[in-house]
């Protein structure tokens, strides 16, 4: 009778969690709707081209700019094909203003890294052949199916895929709220150093030409040496994660299975049983 009423209870809380992710999914298809279709109808993705026809779309929203640029970077974490970088710059060119760019920025990225989470965990590998490829796919898979604090030292390394990652999160084990702590420490990083460089800080002018000479020398150099050691990278990444969820199994104590539940709870039947066929 415990047994029953056990799995009854289970096949409720089944229907529930399907009722919950179906209404979570049909919020987030509005959301995506209402940000992508208007972009779509209006023409507006078809004169995104370069940097600067991204600030000519965005000036020209008016009172609305702030709205089309946080649709901009929804959408290019998600959809459009568009560099970061590149939108970061245009909405730095656009408003001037570092901390609002920054905190657009962040809601935005933020939001369209958990979708992209949510699709990868709901819809599965399906969507990420589809998006990047059966051999990305399987290669990213293979790499955060290692451990979840590849995922989390991946995403501090610029010569990642971010967006591809954060949907491929979503078919491993890896939960919400270690994919969320990992991008509230990883995202601002790479926003707050894109908005300083578009901010103006550093004039573009006379002798500080130089400095901007030295910083893009140096932000090459990085690049083709994250490229050129990418193996090495991924390979010290995941000696350094695997050491850290060892540490992390052997502070943990044993989980309790739905087995072993079930076990206690006959084992507990039994014994009131059999206390009772003892009372005269």
């Amino acid at each position: 009778m415990k047994f029953m009423c056990y799995n009854n209870t289970m096949k409720k809380e089944t229907k529930r969690k399907i009722l919950r992710g179906v209404i979570v999914a049909g919020v987030l298809a509005v959301i995506v709707l209402a940000i992508f279709l208007p972009l779509y109808f209006t023409g507006t993705l078809d004169k995104i081209k370069s940097e600067e026809d991204l600030q000519a779309v965005i000036d020209a929203g008016g009172v609305w700019s702030y709205l089309i640029f946080f649709a901009i970077q929804f959408l290019q974490v998600t959809f459009l094909p568009i560099p970061a970088a590149a939108t970061t710059f245009a909405g730095m060119a656009v408003f001037k203003n570092f901390w609002i760019v920054s905190g657009i920025s962040f809601v935005a990225v933020m939001l369209a890294s958990a979708l992209s989470f949510f699709l990868g965990r709901k819809v599965g590998k399906r969507l990420i052949v589809w998006i990047a490829g059966e051999e990305d796919c399987r290669k990213w898979s293979d790499k955060l199916g290692k451990g979840k604090y590849v995922f989390f030292l991946m995403m501090l390394f610029p010569v990642f895929p971010d967006d591809i990652l954060c949907m491929v999160a979503g078919t491993t084990n890896i939960t919400w709220r270690f994919f969320i702590v990992t991008n509230l420490i990883t995202r601002p990083i790479a926003i707050l150093c894109t908005c300083f460089l578009g901010s103006g800080i550093i004039p573009f002018s006379g002798w500080w030409l130089i400095l901007w000479a030295v910083l893009a020398i140096a932000c090459v150099v990085v690049f083709v040496l994250c490229y050129k050691f990418q193996p090495q990278i991924e390979n010290f990444i995941l000696k350094v994660a695997h050491k850290f969820e060892r540490k992390g199994k052997k502070s943990l104590p044993p989980v309790k299975t739905t087995e072993d539940v079930v076990g206690v709870e006959e084992n507990s039947v039994q014994t009131t049983d059999d206390a009772g066929d003892e009372q005269p």
